[in-house]
């Protein structure tokens, strides 16, 4: 393997962690709350639990949509169709500039959301 080649494999791996890195929790907060903002939620009583938790994984392309949106981990109850359906419809997100061009990059988003009592 050439030394050039070996600089790009590290570049790229950089690369993605700083991606992972800009995606931070902060950003993931409010992406949660944006994206679970007006779901109809199930109560505790129906779900039998406190907290739902999924993962969704999807791609940002470099024009900043979204494709590719995949449940890894299903909250259940309906959610997940819904969560999809507005990542789906999401603009204008961060894109990576890597070697002054933008990349797509794959993104895994953990959300919990607490349901209400009643």
């Amino acid at each position: 393997m050439k030394k050039l080649d070996t600089f790009k494999i590290l570049a790229a791996t950089v690369l993605l962690l700083t991606a992972t890195a800009a995606f931070s929790q902060v950003d993931n907060r409010s992406i949660t709350d944006t994206l679970t903002k007006g779901l109809k939620l199930p109560t505790r009583k129906e779900t039998g639990k406190k907290i739902l938790k999924g993962v969704y994984r999807f791609t940002v392309e470099t024009d900043g949509t979204v494709r590719d949106v995949q449940v890894k981990d299903s909250m259940g109850f309906g959610v997940d169709e819904e969560v999809i359906k507005k990542l789906k419809a999401s603009k204008n997100w961060k894109v990576v500039i890597f070697d002054g061009e933008p990349r797509r990059i794959d993104y895994s988003l953990p959300i919990n959301i607490t349901l209400p009592k009643k």
